[in-house]
């Protein structure tokens, strides 16, 4: 009987703790590739509205370093749309996604008092998951703070790791 353990039974150490090993990228890559992501959720939505600006960006992959570690968020809107068509919009949303290379992992409500309808998706072609919420204010808060109606979008990669011999600089 041996006493050197199989090393199967040896946690992976590359994954620091994240369950898996973090693939090397470019940070460009997988900004492309929120973007196409993005692209496509927009039209899905089967409603044309407004859209916030911003594009992806790069942030830090927990406590990981952050030279070497990163993710990249795409969060944004659509609004400037009835509330009605949105609400059809999120309908269509919810029906295309698995269509569409989207696996819906969690589907609910916030714990906010407005309780909007939100799901959780997972990209079955890239490492990246999606959270959408749908966000129809009451007339009194729209009244009051001149709230709109609108879907928001909050894409998120996996965490990633720039290639040796270089350093996360786009944060």
């Amino acid at each position: 009987m041996s006493d050197v353990s199989d090393a199967s039974d040896v946690p992976d150490s590359g994954d620091h703790g994240l369950g898996y090993t973090p693939e090397e990228r470019e940070v460009s890559a997988p900004r492309e590739e929120a973007r196409q992501l993005s692209s496509e959720l927009y039209d899905l939505l089967r409603v044309k509205g407004k859209t916030t600006a911003p594009g992806p960006g790069v942030d830090v992959c927990g406590d990981l370093d952050p030279d070497t570690f990163y993710v990249i968020r795409h969060l944004w809107s659509v609004y400037g749309v009835p509330a009605g068509d949105l609400e059809a919009g999120w309908q269509g949303l919810s029906e295309d996604l698995p269509r569409h290379g989207w696996e819906i992992v969690h589907e609910g409500r916030e714990s906010t008092v407005a309780r909007s309808p939100f799901l959780m998706a997972d990209s079955t072609r890239k490492k990246f998951t999606l959270k959408a919420t749908l966000l129809i204010p009451t007339a009194r808060d729209a009244e009051r703070s001149g709230a709109e109606a609108g879907i928001m979008f909050h894409l998120v990669s996996a965490c990633f790791r720039v290639p040796e011999g270089t350093t996360v600089d786009a944060y």
